[in-house]
């Protein structure tokens, strides 16, 4: 098995960058290739450790695909030493290809002649980003030990060791994409707040989404929690921000508020920074932020949702596959 730097595309967007910087920056063309390295080493020590997908012979012991769902389901997916290796440099490794196109996208901004490739370096840049992040709703999902069927787990734990052996080959994924395309779509919208009812940011949300969130919000949209998940997504603070709101609007006699007005209300709390559409680490700041909430609730008993939108969503995604007996990460155009 190997892993390339680049898929086609990202390569070739490479390729007319360095040639054009090379011109414009020998300097900064010269950080570029050293950054380059870096990369390829990480790519060589990620391909040097055996598939985690292949039986492992250690003396009496066999360590497989099935011991390694135990382990996750047994100790959860946070604990690093119990972890295969490859997984952590793996990560490791995107990590820092995120923050190469990082570099690009600044370099882009700098110089006039790059500019024109600012878009399509943005959506290398967030890609890396999702890959990162959909691992993340995915540990969840395995770590609900209880909460959710142990078949559920299971497909949840099958679909995170794929990503973890082939690195967010969107071929080897039924589901990310639909999750990808939601944090994609969400970078694009600013919320209005106005009457804090979400009409309008949801209605131009799912102008930007798929037939799958439509089914989604048709099977799924009267749920309470799936509501109360969903309003945070669209405004971009917790649930107790936009209770406390709509508290000191209907004390004040207020109708509509703006983000100034939003942010004096919260003064008490932290103030909301808005989701900036250029940067897609704030998309993980915000998935994070919510995802703290959550365990906060859980540990007080607090009102409020209990998972985030994303996890609600990819897990709709996943039982509506096994329902239709379809089991384990497609297989249909498996990564080389």
């Amino acid at each position: 098995m190997n892993i390339e730097l680049y898929d086609g595309r990202e390569q070739a967007l490479r390729d007319k960058l360095k040639r054009n910087l090379r011109k414009i920056d020998p300097a900064m063309y010269a950080t570029c290739r050293l950054m380059e390295a870096e990369l390829g080493s990480l790519s060589r020590v990620f391909c040097s450790y055996p598939s985690i997908l292949d039986n492992q012979h250690f003396g009496d012991e066999i360590h497989s695909v099935d011991t390694l769902i135990e382990r996750l389901f047994r100790d959860g997916c946070d604990h690093t030493v119990l972890l295969p290796t490859k997984v952590m440099v793996g990560r490791t490794f995107t990590v820092a290809k995120f923050n190469f196109f990082g570099f690009l996208r600044k370099v882009c901004s700098r110089y006039e002649g790059l500019t024109r490739y600012d878009q399509e370096v943005q959506e290398v840049w967030e890609h890396l980003l999702f890959s990162l992040l959909i691992e993340d709703v995915y540990q969840v999902i395995i770590e609900r030990n209880g909460y959710y069927s142990p078949e559920l787990r299971r497909e949840a734990a099958l679909e995170l060791i794929h990503l973890w052996e082939y690195r967010f080959d969107q071929t080897v994924t039924d589901y990310a994409p639909a999750v990808v395309e939601l944090w994609r779509a969400r970078l694009q919208i600013a919320p209005v707040f106005g009457t804090m009812m979400g009409t309008m940011e949801l209605m131009r949300l799912s102008s930007l989404l798929s037939d799958r969130w439509y089914r989604f919000l048709d099977e799924q949209g009267e749920v309470r929690e799936v509501q109360q998940a969903l309003e945070e997504f669209v405004f971009g603070i917790v649930h107790e921000e936009i209770c406390l709101v709509r508290e000191t609007m209907d004390s004040r006699g207020i109708a509509a508020v703006n983000r100034e007005s939003l942010q004096e209300m919260l003064a008490r709390e932290v103030p909301p920074e808005p989701i900036q559409e250029d940067d897609p680490r704030e998309m993980y700041r915000f998935y994070h932020r919510r995802s703290r909430k959550i365990l906060r609730r859980r540990i007080a008993g607090a009102e409020g949702p209990r998972r985030t939108l994303e996890e609600i969503l990819l897990v709709f995604l996943m039982n509506q596959r096994l329902a239709a007996g379809l089991f384990g990460p497609s297989q249909e155009n498996p990564a080389p």
